[in-house]
């Protein structure tokens, strides 16, 4: 029988935890359990061969759990360009956040007017104090200045939509809003969908892969941001982040490939029986798909036709089999493997795992109509066995963030021979949805975007929702 467990944790790339009433998995692959308390769902790899983060445990005596929300069921495709809230970071109370905007920004809270407002130019100092925040202003022509606002969500918005604003030394377009939590500050970007995809495009595929597989990745991203768009709206102060618990996004770029994939693909997404779909993909599937419903999330409204391998689903031969990680071994200690189980369990509500003894064997329980592994048997060396999905064992595995005792994908073999286990696989990522080497594969044979978003999502149909 496989195992669905709720978490609470954090990944180490976000720095803090998050302030939603969704907790986020303490791993790269976040996944929706039937009442959506998990944060995400998309997994895509960064660019496709990135290692992925690392995550912190869980504190020895969690927080209660929050009350679950129900959830949400797919979105019809909007008629207006949607704006996306992106979580660049969670930050300590403490950190000053210093800003470079490239032009003149208005500074308010929510419920202000604008006549209300500051309005400068300038670098900008932030930092939390007892009562609110304190902004302080250098440089931009103008004597030194400060300000001081009360508690409450702060918004900075660009007077000209051409103008960014520099953080962490990078340009990040649309306006900027910093949220108090429990445990720090949210730094959050809101932004049109169109400007925001770009960086997004630009992160996830090579410079050097084709038109194609950039236009179908524009495509992809596209539907899965409305979605989560769609699915936190009065949820949570942030639809996404800004990273591979969400898609990969650098903000501004100049790519051109990404720029003029985003252009050329305007307002299109990916359309099922009338809703969006949720266009969950990753780096390479290895030739063996995997279903989103019970490997990328548990919501219910997600189990469809486009992101399913379905009863009768066949391994898709020649779809990545050409790319640096169609194929994979790694030597990992076992006292290795079992300390990361053991943390992985007592984070997640497996006390089973979490008294997880010397391991003889690791072997798949279960497999996907295409063969991809569902679930794995753990053998003790005392006797008796544990089951873990697939996917959980991989991010138990990762956990630790080191990439050279990490493993690519769940769909390996596991032979233990002494004091090191033998871990032989097949592609990078979760396989749900488009592979993009795959895509690229494509690419290079000629095939556009659209017979490649139809190999990937063979019961959608790519629909224009706004010009």
């Amino acid at each position: 029988m496989r195992w669905l467990h709720a978490c609470i944790g954090v990944s180490a790339l976000l720095t803090a935890a998050c302030s939603s009433p969704d907790p986020v998995r303490p791993v790269a692959l976040a996944r929706q359990a039937p009442t959506e308390q998990s944060a995400t769902g998309q997994i895509a790899q960064g660019s496709p061969e990135q290692p992925e983060p690392t995550a912190q445990p869980m504190a020895t005596e969690p927080p209660a759990a929050p009350k679950p929300l129900p959830p949400k069921s797919l979105p019809a495709p909007p008629s207006a360009e949607p704006m996306v809230a992106i979580r660049l970071a969670a930050l300590p109370r403490s950190q000053s956040i210093v800003l470079k905007p490239s032009g003149k920004v208005r500074i308010l809270q929510d419920g202000d007017s604008t006549s209300s407002a500051w309005t400068t130019q300038g670098n900008l100092s932030i930092r939390a104090v007892s009562n609110g925040w304190k902004v302080s202003r250098s440089g931009g022509g103008a004597p030194a200045s400060e300000r001081e606002f009360a508690s409450g969500p702060l918004h900075l918005e660009p007077l000209s939509k051409a103008d960014e604003i520099r953080w962490n030394d990078r340009d990040w377009p649309g306006e900027m809003q910093l949220h108090e939590t429990d445990d720090g500050i949210d730094l959050v970007m809101r932004v049109g969908m169109e400007s925001y995809l770009p960086g997004v495009i630009a992160k996830e595929l090579y410079p050097s892969w084709t038109p194609a597989a950039y236009r179908a990745q524009a495509i992809a991203a596209r539907s899965y941001a409305t979605v989560e768009s769609d699915r936190w709206e009065g949820r949570r102060h942030y639809d996404m982040v800004a990273g591979q618990l969400s898609q990969a996004w650098i903000g501004a770029t100049d790519n051109a490939k990404a720029n003029e994939a985003v252009r050329q693909t305007r307002g299109q997404v990916l359309v099922e029986s009338g809703s969006v779909v949720p266009a969950y993909y990753s780096s390479a599937c290895g030739g063996r798909p995997a279903n989103a419903f019970g490997t990328v999330t548990d919501n219910p409204h997600h189990d469809i036709a486009s992101v399913s391998t379905g009863d009768g689903a066949a391994r898709k031969d020649g779809c990545c089999g050409g790319s640096s990680v169609a194929s994979w071994k790694v030597v990992i200690p076992v006292s290795t493997i079992v300390s990361r189980l053991r943390a992985w369990g007592a984070a997640n509500g497996r006390g089973d795992l979490a008294k997880l003894d010397a391991l003889a064997r690791v072997e798949v329980a279960d497999r996907n109509a295409a063969g991809r592994p569902l679930a794995m048997r753990l053998r003790s060396v005392r006797g008796g066995d544990l089951e873990i999905e697939a996917e959980d064992f991989r991010r138990a595995i990762n956990a630790a963030g080191d990439a050279k005792t990490s493993i690519k994908s769940c769909d390996c073999d596991v032979v233990i021979q002494g004091r090191d286990a033998t871990i032989t696989g097949r592609g990078f990522g979760h396989g749900v949805g488009m592979c993009q080497h795959g895509a690229e594969a494509m690419g290079r044979a000629g095939r556009d975007e659209r017979a490649i978003l139809g190999r990937y999502y063979p019961k959608a149909s790519v629909v224009r929702a706004w010009k």
